[in-house]
């Protein structure tokens, strides 16, 4: 219906589409737009009306393709999808934020810090891990400059709930041994609730790692299991307040991060946070 109407704006959707958000926000509107025009449909009011209806119809889409290919293209798993309005601007403060105890990499007393919410399911997270977090570590956490500490946002299913609590048991009985772990754990990672990251499948993991005690990781996610996942819920509802919705989404001196933004976006943050110190 809509696309028949206006080509070009069709044209527009079938390039963009690439996405579940995308597609969720065209049926959206496409829902809104025949609503309108059933409304409209009576006498002369639709000879009138429709001639504000279409257009209209149109600028909404504009906005939300340019919202949903934003979104998309900053490499970003959301919790919830925001369709109008605007968020309210959060108050980040790496000094405001919860480490006690939280898993990390790196020196303790390094002089900068970078928090870093993930979903072990997150493809975005993966990005991240496996290719910008791998090259800071080298420039910078290896070299005492940069801890980073990892604070759990797994809401991608039951199979992120699994990892988050493993990863706390992990680090519990072998934190040396926990960022081996961690980037194994995105190596392995296949598409969102793609079939592994059982429990089965993470002890067997875990088993390939030299130090970690696979038997005990099992036995504390049962025994700690309440624990471990009050201890996750506070770090969502810690993000929450720093404005982080999804995933990945990272704190750094005052300013937040999100999404698997380039490393040009980290390392410009590192240095001016060094240049502080």
């Amino acid at each position: 219906m809509f696309g028949k109407k206006c080509p070009a704006v069709k044209k527009i959707w079938d390039r963009q589409i690439n996405n579940r958000e995308t597609k969720q926000i065209k049926n959206i509107l496409e829902n809104q737009t025949q609503n309108m025009e059933d409304s409209i449909k009576e006498g002369n009011k639709m000879t009138t009306l429709s001639k504000f209806s279409i257009p209209l119809a149109i600028i909404i889409a504009g906005i939300l393709i340019s919202a949903a290919v934003i979104y998309s293209n900053g490499g970003f798993s959301s919790q919830k999808a925001v369709l109008g309005g605007e968020e309210k601007q959060a108050v980040v403060d790496i000094k405001k934020v919860e480490v006690k105890n939280e898993p990390f990499t790196g020196d303790k007393n390094a002089p900068v810090t970078l928090a870093y919410w993930f979903d072990f399911q997150c493809p975005f997270c993966q990005r991240f891990d496996l290719n910008t977090l791998s090259a800071l570590n080298e420039q910078y956490v290896k070299t005492g400059k940069l801890k980073v500490v990892f604070k759990d946002f797994q809401f991608l299913g039951p199979d992120s709930t699994s990892a988050g609590l493993a990863a706390h048991a992990v680090w519990e009985i072998s934190p040396e041994n926990y960022f081996k772990w961690h980037q194994a754990m995105f190596e392995k990672q296949d598409a969102e609730n793609g079939g592994w990251g059982t429990k089965q499948d993470i002890i067997a993991l875990t088993k390939t790692i030299p130090g970690i005690d696979a038997n005990k990781v099992s036995q504390l996610m049962e025994e700690k299991k309440t624990e471990y996942g009050q201890e996750m819920d506070s770090d969502k509802t810690e993000a929450d307040k720093f404005g982080i919705s999804g995933t990945p989404g990272f704190i750094i001196g005052k300013q937040l991060i999100v999404g698997a933004q380039p490393i040009s976006a980290f390392v410009q943050a590192i240095d001016d946070e060094l240049k502080k110190r």
